[in-house]
């Protein structure tokens, strides 16, 4: 999947910001606004990551993550998989 950068958003971080400030972001109201308006979900949702680069700096790019047929809603709204006997081999977890 090709990452899809968010028009308008800019982010940054101050070197000196406390630990609890994550980043700064900033809008370019018309040209945001404009992609916002082209970019949002059949729900109304525009999901968008902010990330790292490997120099460190912050990005943001459109999460457009979509559970497959393996994945069904639980009655408290969580996902899962319908096969609850399969195995999950612990080399295959991401964290």
């Amino acid at each position: 999947m090709e990452n899809k950068f968010v028009d308008g958003l800019f982010t940054s971080r101050r070197e000196n910001a406390p630990d609890f400030i994550i980043a700064n972001l900033s809008f370019k109201t018309d040209v945001f606004i404009d992609w916002l308006k082209n970019n949002t979900n059949a729900k109304g949702y525009c999901n968008v990551d902010i990330k790292t680069s490997r120099e460190g700096k912050p990005y943001a790019i459109v999460n457009e993550w979509k559970p497959d047929d393996r994945f069904v809603k639980n009655e408290d709204g969580s996902l899962g998989t319908e096969d609850v006997d399969e195995e999950i081999n612990v080399s295959n977890v991401p964290f």
